[in-house]
């Protein structure tokens, strides 16, 4: 079995495995970005309430927007480190499948 009949014999599990994990992946992010957009809005739509009601000055209110933005940067952040391992780790196990079905053919 020739190097060409191993890759074309491997590229539908390759692409079956990429399209499973890519769309776990991506519902995972849209759950994640779904609850930090959620719990944004409760905070800010609270904060705007208070300072409303005169319980937060424009600093106070300007100071815990500021920090939410950060908190929300910072986990912006996280999310694009931990999809780069994940993308590594999508890589590799692909090339793990293709050695696999080479050895196979060699031994």
């Amino acid at each position: 079995m020739l190097l060409d009949d191993v890759l074309q014999e491997t590229s539908d599990e390759i692409l079956n495995f990429t399209k499973t994990t890519f769309k776990s992946l991506l519902l995972q992010a849209k759950k994640d970005s779904k609850n930090v957009i959620k719990e944004t809005g409760k905070k800010v739509e609270r904060w705007m309430v208070m300072r409303a009601n005169g319980e937060l000055d424009d600093d106070e209110l300007e100071a815990l927007l500021n920090t939410r933005k950060r908190t929300v940067r910072q986990f912006l952040l996280t999310q694009e480190i931990s999809a780069r391992s994940r993308l590594e780790k999508i890589s590799i196990d692909m090339i793990d499948m293709v050695v696999n079905k080479l050895i196979g053919v060699i031994f």
